[in-house]
This record gives C-alpha cells, sequence and structure tokens, in this order.
C-alpha cells in the first residue's frame, strides 16, 4: 500500500467533507469535530496566502460570508455583548466553509454523487435511531424521536437527501441495484416524514415537487408527456384540497348546540356545568357542555395516580386534558364518563393526548385535524400559548412591533433577545413564559436584529451567488434554495448550530465543491467522472 498516494491532501479534505455529510443529520459533535479538521488542514496548507487570493477574486463566495459580516457590523450598535459573541460563535460556519471549500480542490461527478449516497445513508440511519426512540421509550412529544438534532432541523435534511435520491436514481451512473436501494430509501424518508408528523418537511416535499414538475411540463416536447404531467399538475392540488377539506368537516360540530334540549343533571343527580364560553369542538362534540367536576375528581383519582387539580406529563391542567379527551370520544365529563375510559386511555390523558385519534389514526390525520383546532381556539378564545402553529402569529407580531421601532438599522447583534422580551411585556401577551420566543421566521429575524439594510444584503446573499456562479441551472442548489427560502417562513434556520451548519455547508458544498451545474431535465454539462 502507497500510503503517500491515499493520505494526499485531497483525500484528506474528500474525507473532512464526508465527515460533514454524516454528522449534519446525526450528530452535533462531529459537525464540530469535522469543521475544526477540515479548518486547521486548510490553515497549515503552504499555499494558504494563494488560497485567500482565489477566495478574494470569488465574488461569490465573498458574498457568502458577508453574512458573516453583517453580523459583525451589528456590534457597533448592541448592548449586550454577551449575547452578540454567543451569536457570532454560532454563526462562524458561515465565515469558514465558503472559504474553504472555494479554495480547495474541485470533486470529481463520481465523488460528489458518492458523498450525495452517504448524506442519504446518513439520514436513513438518523431515521432508524429515532424509529427506535420512538417503539422503546415513553415519549409525550413525537418531536422527541430525533435524538441528535431537532426535528425541524432534521426534517430539512431529510428533504436535501430524498430531492437528491431521486436525482442519483434518474441520472445517477451507479448500478441498477444501488439505484434499487435509493429508490427504498426514499420511500422510507417519505413514510418517515409521515410517521414523525413533520408538516414541515412534508410541504416542502410537496413544494418542491411541484415546482419540479411545473418545469419538467415546460421542457417536454412530447405532447402527449406535457398534458399528462398537466394532468397530474391539475389532479394532485384536488385531492389533497378534498382530503384536507374531508379532515376539516369532521372538526365540525355534529350538530347546533341547543341550551334548552341538554341533560340537566348526571345519572347520580348531580347538576352539570356548561361553560358558554368554550364552544370549541372536539371531533364533532362540544367541549364546553356536560361538566361535572366533583364527579370527574371522583373518578379520576380513583383511577389514576395524577391529581385532578394538578398536571399531566407534560405541564398541562390535567382536567382540561381530560375534558378534551372525553369529548373526543362523545363521552360526558362526569363519573361515569371516566369509568368507560380503558386503562390505556387513562394513560394516554396521564401523557398529556388529549384526542382519542392521536391514539388511533395516522399520525398525519390527527396533525391536520390538531392545526385545525388550534386555528379555532385562535379565533374563538384567543388563546395560543403552547400551540406551535397559531403561536407563531404571535411571534410576527411582535416581530413587526420591533421592526417599526428600529426600522432602518435593527436591534443589532446581541440585543434582539432583549427586545422580544420587552416587546411581550408591552404586548401584555398571553404566552407563557416559556414560549416567548423569537421570530419563528429567519426573514423577519434579520429585518428585526438589521432593518431594512440588512435584510437586502441578506436577499442578495441568498440570491446572488447563484446568479454570479451560474449554478442557478444546477438542480442540486435549487432544490437545496427551494427547501432553504420556504423552511425560512416558519423557522429561524440560521439561529442553532445545526441550522447554520446546515446553511452554511450546503450553501458552498453545491455552489463551490464541482466545476458546473448539473441539470436534471437536460444533457446538462460534459464533466469529469
Amino acid at each position: 500500500m502507497d500510503l503517500p498516494k491515499i493520505i494526499n491532501r485531497k483525500n484528506i479534505y474528500f474525507f473532512g467533507l464526508f465527515l460533514m455529510v454524516v454528522a449534519l443529520p446525526l450528530s452535533k459533535f462531529l459537525m464540530s469535530v469535522a469543521q475544526l479538521g477540515i479548518v486547521s488542514f486548510w490553515l497549515i496548507d503552504p499555499a494558504i496566502l494563494q488560497k485567500f487570493k482565489a477566495f478574494f477574486k470569488n465574488r461569490a463566495a465573498v458574498i457568502v460570508v458577508s453574512l458573516f459580516l453583517l453580523h459583525v457590523i451589528g456590534l457597533l450598535w448592541t448592548t449586550d455583548f454577551d449575547y452578540a459573541i454567543k451569536d457570532l460563535r454560532t454563526k462562524i460556519p458561515i465565515l469558514a466553509l465558503p472559504v474553504i471549500i472555494s479554495t480547495s480542490p474541485k470533486l470529481s461527478r463520481k465523488q460528489f454523487h458518492l458523498l450525495m449516497v452517504i448524506f442519504l445513508a446518513a439520514n436513513v440511519i438518523g431515521s432508524f435511531f429515532s424509529m427506535h426512540e420512538l417503539l422503546t421509550k415513553d415519549l409525550t412529544e413525537i418531536r422527541k424521536v430525533s435524538i441528535f438534532i431537532s426535528h425541524i432541523r432534521f426534517g430539512l435534511n431529510i428533504c436535501v437527501a430524498i430531492f437528491a435520491g431521486v436525482f442519483l436514481v434518474i441520472k445517477g451512473d451507479c448500478p441498477n441495484y444501488i439505484k434499487a436501494m435509493l429508490v427504498l430509501a426514499i420511500s422510507w424518508l417519505l413514510v418517515f416524514l409521515v410517521i414523525i408528523e413533520s408538516m414541515t418537511g412534508l410541504m416542502v416535499v410537496f413544494i418542491v415537487a411541484i415546482i419540479l414538475v411545473v418545469i419538467w411540463v415546460f421542457k417536454q416536447k412530447n405532447l402527449t408527456a406535457r398534458l399528462a404531467l398537466i394532468a397530474v399538475l391539475i389532479v394532485v392540488p384536488i385531492v389533497l384540497f378534498v382530503y384536507i377539506r374531508s379532515i376539516y368537516l369532521e372538526t365540525l360540530p355534529k350538530e347546533e348546540l341547543n341550551l334548552s334540549t341538554l341533560d340537566k343533571k348526571t345519572d347520580r343527580g348531580n347538576i352539570y356545568y356548561i361553560d358558554t364560553n368554550n364552544l370549541i369542538v372536539e371531533n364533532g362534540y362540544y367541549v364546553g357542555i356536560y361538566i361535572q367536576n366533583e364527579e370527574l375528581r371522583e373518578a379520576w383519582n380513583e383511577r389514576s395516580r395524577y391529581d385532578f387539580d394538578g398536571h399531566d406529563s407534560i405541564g398541562q391542567v390535567l382536567k382540561y386534558t381530560l375534558y378534551r379527551f372525553l369529548t373526543s370520544k362523545g363521552l360526558r365529563k362526569d363519573y361515569n364518563g371516566v369509568q368507560k375510559l380503558s386503562n390505556e386511555e387513562i394513560w394516554a390523558v396521564e401523557k398529556g393526548i388529549a384526542n382519542i385519534d392521536q391514539m388511533v389514526e395516522s399520525s398525519i390525520r390527527t396533525r391536520i385535524k390538531t392545526i385545525f383546532w388550534e386555528f379555532r381556539v385562535y379565533f374563538k378564545q384567543g388563546h395560543f400559548s403552547g400551540h406551535s402553529v397559531t403561536q407563531r402569529i404571535e411571534f410576527w407580531h411582535a416581530s413587526l412591533r420591533i421592526i417599526d421601532k428600529h426600522f432602518w438599522f435593527g436591534t443589532g447583534t446581541g440585543d434582539i433577545d432583549n427586545a422580544f422580551r420587552v416587546e411581550y411585556d408591552e404586548m401584555k401577551t398571553s404566552l407563557s413564559q416559556k414560549v416567548r420566543w423569537r421570530s419563528h421566521n429567519q426573514y423577519l429575524s434579520i429585518f428585526v436584529a438589521f432593518g431594512v439594510t440588512g435584510f437586502i444584503l441578506f436577499i442578495y446573499v441568498l440570491f446572488a451567488p447563484a446568479l454570479i456562479t451560474k449554478m442557478y441551472r444546477d438542480y442540486f442548489y435549487a432544490v437545496f434554495m427551494m427547501i432553504l427560502l420556504l423552511s425560512m417562513l416558519t423557522e429561524d434556520t440560521l439561529e442553532s448550530q445545526a441550522g447554520v451548519t446546515f446553511y452554511a455547508f450546503l450553501t458552498s458544498f453545491f455552489l463551490f465543491a464541482r466545476t458546473g451545474p448539473e441539470p436534471l431535465f437536460s444533457q446538462g454539462l460534459t464533466r469529469e467522472k
């Protein structure tokens, strides 16, 4: 074995990239190790001065790095330097990775595709660990199945992996048995997104797929093929609409509420309480009717170690969880209603499950029902604390109020957290302290921190590199950017280590690691194998 030929700069760099694509879905620690290794190896290169010169000649790479410089400039009008320095440390990949990848040896097509296969495999492995967690642990929230990075970031990695796999199946040079395995992996990851109720991931996959089909339609010269694709574009949204509408109809009241016809007493002779302020519905039944707390307390405390007047295992007021669960089964909130619950259903209420559907229906259907329920609660009662979808309305409201006060230059790098804390107090928000989060929208977060000037630069950073390098024609980069841009609508994608590394690495990798684009719908460039 000729070690000098194996252990050379190109192979060490390739190994660093290998560690990165494995780390993205599997390990924040390995992300740090891989980046430290790549940076250290780059710094000891005897040709480092030439590399710096090459970087500054690469306009696209300089533009990507300018996002980090924006955060440095934001120190000029910040007051909380502890938070600012912590934020800058998180953003270091935006400084380091574009510099290193843009000045390192270009990958061959074969090497690039191999790394994409490894990335897909890493996501599949991550999903297996998550399934083990789901099947062997007593989880109170489905998001806890993602044990390495947040379930949102994991879902975004899976989206990239799915579309990378699609390209490799259609245009990759791998053997047919490998392509068959890729098809299985893609299919499994789609199923996995449903299992973990990743609405963000599923919506991203659906929207990106629709965009790709539209592009494909315009590329088709065969009229029959074009008409078939147009039919798909029409039929799929209609089917999806009908499906979602059917779920929505299930959440409506089964009959109009007539207080005069309701029974006044329980079978035990106790008077029912009717909460006319709570006209929320669970599976078509009103939550606010047929409530007898004394009987509920007696029956519940006979069957559970959780106090009726206490909280369930995820911190919700237990009696309200019980109200909703009984209602979802069409049972009254009295002694007999609790006695009709099975031991498994008692356990479910203890764990914070508020609807029978969450035990017996497919996860995605239940998740859609939950979203409809959240909006109904929000519009009827104005409550949103703890509701992952509707509380974003309050996050965005707070963001817009802060933007109005700091329109031109924002709060600065370090003061954004304090700005939200103060704004929520001034708004007298009903959000609990533990969920008074930031924008959950990366565009708004940038606007809050750096004002309209920083926001314009941010948009420029997102789009200019692809235009300069012509990599908007590249399938991998185009798909990644669609996923990234969509994710930023509902998440602060660049505010965590996993999110920043996801952006900085894949942007640099798809833009600078190869010699040119790989279109899906044309012959593309002749590239090195």
